[in-house]
């Protein structure tokens, strides 16, 4: 009986894989589909403001920002060097898909205007 238990045990935790955690987050698959205003508002106003230069908790101001695309993008995505703003891609657990980052990183960009 107890070498049973065991052998079960062991095909039970086999069965449930390894520890890799995987984010599935669905979302839009085109930047145009993206409700850009909606996402910034949720996880950006707090800290950059509606307007992009509130500056709270040493949030830069995204009006006067020179940041390329690409760097935006990728500052979304992984979040900063030093901590202070926390990433917000699926590769990084969290909430922001590449299409919905793209499409913040462009909302982002039409703040400068």
């Amino acid at each position: 009986m107890r070498y049973l238990f065991i052998l079960s045990f062991s095909l039970l935790l086999f069965s449930c894989g390894g520890s890799e955690t995987v984010v599935d987050i669905e979302g839009p698959t085109d930047v145009s589909a993206v409700d850009a205003s909606k996402l910034y508002n949720r996880h950006c106003v707090d800290c950059h403001g509606l307007k992009g230069d509130l500056g709270l908790m040493s949030a830069k101001d995204l009006v006067t920002s020179t940041m390329s695309m690409d760097d935006r993008v990728e500052l979304i995505t992984n979040g900063s060097a030093n901590g202070k703003m926390q990433p917000f891609g699926t590769e990084h657990y969290g909430a922001l898909n590449d299409v919905e980052v793209e499409a913040v990183a462009i909302y982002i960009e039409g703040l400068r205007e």
